[in-house]
């Protein structure tokens, strides 16, 4: 059901939940001649489930005039090509990210397929990906940090470029209400189906880090996740937080491991992420994707060094 959590601005829930086991709202927000909706969801999502929800407040996916993807994963614009479908709606999104929302093969590719010693993606798994993908959409307004949404209402880009390559916040000034989307993540999200945790997410540790600060700096008085509930701005802070601890967390890990192996594959950390910092299940992208993020830091700061080698 449809819930407005400040004047103007409500949330979606979808059917997320249902086929990935965690949850995911969107949120719509009347910003006088826009109505802008922050997020698409898979591909299921529009008809699914933002159709419904719209309707309970009197609306339709006809009206939406903006959908903005705040980054390039298919549980945030998997949904584009429903949406363009039953709505005259533009698109938004980051313009460091445009190449992945518009080509789910170079998306799948350059983000699943990035360590194919560490992970390889079955058929199905590449099955499943695509359709949650749908048809890709073509960008229409690129955003970059300190842009301003189309509309009359102040809502502000901020480019956090942590948990993907061009991820944004947008915050809401009216309201002070800041849409993190998949930024903050702490120690991650418990499945609600399994004893499992799904792992945080980025791609690299100083952007990570400095984008998580950045945000620290802003006036907020709620902070609202994609896959949580809205918490306030205390509250807000401290996930903050614990995200930056969980960086130094995997980073102590990194050392250690180093020091006594002596060397160390993305895939031999990814495992250990996955298992001695949590239940997250091993080896997959979320541990992949960081394993290789904190090797590459350590390489880059002058703390180990990277080698290949011939197989046979």
């Amino acid at each position: 059901m449809a819930t407005e959590i400040a004047p103007g601005i409500h949330r979606l829930a979808t059917d997320y939940p249902h086929v990935c086991g965690l949850p995911l709202w969107l949120h719509v927000i009347d910003a006088g001649s826009e109505l802008v909706l922050l997020d698409a969801g898979i591909a299921s999502t529009p008809e699914s489930s933002t159709a419904p929800e719209l309707a309970a407040l009197g609306l339709g996916l006809s009206d939406l005039t903006l959908v903005v993807n705040s980054h390039a994963h298919p549980d945030h614009m998997g949904g584009n090509a429903v949406l363009k479908k039953h709505s005259g709606a533009r698109f938004a999104a980051p313009a460091l990210e445009a190449g992945w929302l518009e080509d789910n093969e170079r998306l799948v590719t350059e983000l699943w397929g990035s360590d194919p010693d560490a992970m390889d993606l079955s058929e199905d798994e590449r099955a499943e990906l695509f359709g949650m993908l749908d048809e890709r959409v073509r960008i229409d307004v690129l955003l970059r940090d300190g842009d301003r949404l189309p509309g009359e209402r102040p809502l502000q880009v901020i480019t956090t470029s942590g948990h993907s390559p061009g991820h944004i916040a947008v915050l809401d000034e009216t309201s002070r209400t800041l849409f993190t989307f998949d930024d903050v993540q702490g120690r991650g999200r418990p499945y609600l189906d399994s004893d499992l945790w799904l792992a945080p997410l980025y791609t690299d540790v100083t952007r990570y880090s400095a984008g998580l600060a950045r945000l620290l700096e802003l006036d907020f008085d709620v902070l609202v996740p994609s896959h949580g509930d809205a918490i306030d701005g205390t509250a807000g802070r401290k996930l903050i937080e614990e995200s930056l601890e969980w960086v130094s967390t995997v980073d102590t890990l990194t050392a250690r491991l180093l020091r006594s192996r002596g060397s160390l594959t993305v895939r031999d950390l990814a495992d250990a992420i996955g298992t001695e910092l949590g239940t997250y299940g091993g080896i997959n992208l979320q541990t992949v994707r960081m394993a290789r993020a904190h090797l590459e830091h350590l390489a880059r700061t002058g703390t180990a060094e990277t080698r290949w080698h011939r197989r046979g």
